[in-house]
């Protein structure tokens, strides 16, 4: 006999307030919270050297680089994501 666990969905609001108390990091998709895992060592020197760049590369312009402590909401489909780095102005 097999089991469907019961799956809850969250509006974005409870996803945020959730999130706030979290110690460890969760994406919000489709009214779902994905926990989020940890990265390999490859990763993030790979991630860390992307950021360096463009930070580098960026310097003295209107845009900035941050890095993936910072949660980013698609509009357009309402999910939350901590990118590996972004670019924003």
């Amino acid at each position: 006999m097999s089991s469907i666990a019961a799956r809850t969905y969250l509006t974005p609001e409870e996803y945020l307030a959730f999130e706030r108390k979290a110690l460890t990091k969760h994406e919000y998709l489709s009214g779902e919270i994905v926990a989020m895992s940890g990265a390999s060592f490859a990763h993030n020197f790979i991630t860390g050297d992307i950021f360096g760049e463009l930070r580098t590369q960026l310097q003295g312009g209107k845009c900035k680089a941050a890095t993936s402590d910072m949660r980013v909401k698609v509009s357009e489909t309402g999910s939350y994501f901590y990118s590996d780095f972004l670019v924003f102005f």
